[in-house]
């Protein structure tokens, strides 16, 4: 294993000065003191029996033999991909813990959410927006150089107080780059780090651990920047253990539908940071004539983001569309056991469903949950758009997320990217009445769940396995 700074490669005088002079302007402004471990401990996840939550503890609860899956909540996608490690590891009977940089009270995580926080907002002005301040987001998005990927390390020695309190044998799997970088700033024996999208930028990177992407192009691309072979491995794409594991079941079940003229469900997720509020709006009035007849379904997990689903709620009683609000994980789970993939709703049900949750967890989950009940996933290309199902693209946000469309156009599982409402209006009807399309794509994901396409993350976790 190559573990040298940035793999050898080197960012340039003036990029590392530079780097340095924000990273003591950050550990000035937050009161950062280096080398004061932060202690930690762990509590049951409600949700993921087996599951320890890492926090702020104290000296005498320390955490013991397990795996430390790294993740922050920085939108949906890291904490989607550190659930599809979790899921396959958990399975497996491997002590785990769930480390989200954001949920251990200390001025280090202040400084990482106040950052967070602006890439929040600046994703959902992009997509609200469009036009130049889009341009720009996507740009800043698509640029990170090496420069970036020095000044992310510098700051993941900072940072490093979030892992030292950790037993330094227990393995660790990130899904978000500075995770990784902490981790082996603190000294950990094992460090694999999980890629996002199929875009390879610098910053992505965990020098000094096994980064495993997950296309064969990101492969192939991440050698050419200079990535040691011994550092890199194609893995697959990240997906959750029971949609993994049930992908050729519920897609042969989905065909079936095609074939006995289901009426069409069309999951609609809305990102971690909040945008396509209006967007959605816009695909809602375009589809008032059909959802009112009931010639297909619109279900839309709007997360945890309470304004957008209040939003969605008054557009939706100002155009007079009934709907059904699903509130809590309990409502979900009656749902999910009346609308089995298998049968048809019942003809009373709204044809739009609303899906909001109290918690970050619960939202993201949601969606994991209600993809294997549901005929296509609308979705802008995040890590969504890796799971097996057909899926329709919307506008995405930042232009990295571009390339995700193409690996999915490249695999037959989803449509071009339609930037417009209208475009995404018309692949709906196209999906809602006619069944081609639906039909290949559906064939599709089965050869490539023959073809191990979506065991990514259970791939990482058995790299792991014998140390347990």
């Amino acid at each position: 294993m190559n573990r040298q700074p940035l793999f050898g490669l080197d960012a340039g005088f003036l990029s590392k000065q530079s780097a340095n002079m924000i990273r003591l302007y950050l550990q000035k402004r937050y009161s950062i003191v280096a080398n004061k471990p932060v202690p930690l401990s762990a509590s049951a996840s409600s949700l993921y029996p087996g599951l320890g939550l890492i926090q702020k503890g104290n000296e005498t609860s320390k955490i013991g033999k397990g795996l430390v899956v790294g993740s922050i909540r920085m939108g949906y996608g890291h904490h989607r991909m550190a659930l599809s490690v979790y899921s396959h590891s958990l399975a497996a009977k491997i002590p785990s813990f769930l480390h989200d940089l954001l949920a251990i009270e200390s001025n280090e995580s202040r400084a990482i959410h106040d950052i967070d926080q602006s890439y929040s907002f600046f994703s959902r002005l992009s997509a609200e927006m469009g036009g130049p301040v889009e341009w720009i987001w996507g740009q800043l998005m698509s640029q990170g150089n090496l420069t970036s990927l020095e000044l992310s390390c510098q700051l993941a020695d900072l940072y490093k107080n979030l892992m030292i309190d950790l037993p330094k044998e227990n393995p660790v799997i990130t899904t978000y780059p500075l995770n990784g970088q902490i981790a082996v700033a603190s000294g950990f024996k094992t460090v694999i780090h999980l890629i996002c999208d199929t875009y390879p930028q610098y910053y992505l990177l965990v020098p000094g651990a096994l980064n495993l992407v997950q296309t064969q192009t990101a492969y192939k691309k991440f050698l050419q920047m200079g990535v040691p072979k011994e550092n890199l491995a194609y893995a697959g794409h990240w997906v959750s253990r029971d949609i993994a594991h049930n992908a050729e079941s519920d897609t042969l079940t989905r065909i079936r539908r095609i074939d006995e003229r289901k009426k069409r469900r069309f999951l609609i997720p809305i990102g971690g940071a909040g945008a396509q509020k209006g967007f959605i709006q816009e695909l809602i009035a375009l589809s008032k004539s059909a959802l009112l007849d009931r010639d297909f379904h619109f279900w839309i997990n709007t997360g945890d983001h309470t304004k957008v689903f209040n939003a969605l709620e008054e557009f939706l009683n100002t155009h007079k569309i009934p709907f059904r609000s699903v509130l809590t994980w309990e409502q979900l789970n009656e749902f999910i056991d009346d609308h089995p993939l298998k049968e048809d709703e019942r003809d009373k049900t709204p044809s739009v469903v609303l899906f909001n949750f109290p918690s970050h967890t619960e939202a993201f989950s949601a969606t994991d949950r209600l993809i294997r009940i549901s005929d296509v996933l609308v979705t802008k290309p995040s890590e969504l758009a890796f799971f097996p199902i057909p899926k329709l693209f919307i506008r995405r946000v930042g232009d990295h997320e571009a390339a995700s469309v193409a690996h999915s156009l490249e695999l037959g599982e989803g449509t071009v990217e339609c930037r417009e409402p209208k475009h995404a209006h018309e692949l709906i009807e196209i999906f809602a009445f006619s069944n081609e399309m639906l039909q290949r794509m559906n064939e599709k994901v089965i050869k490539h769940s023959n073809d191990s396409v979506y065991q990514g993350s259970k791939m990482a976790v058995d790299l792991i396995k014998d140390q347990f």
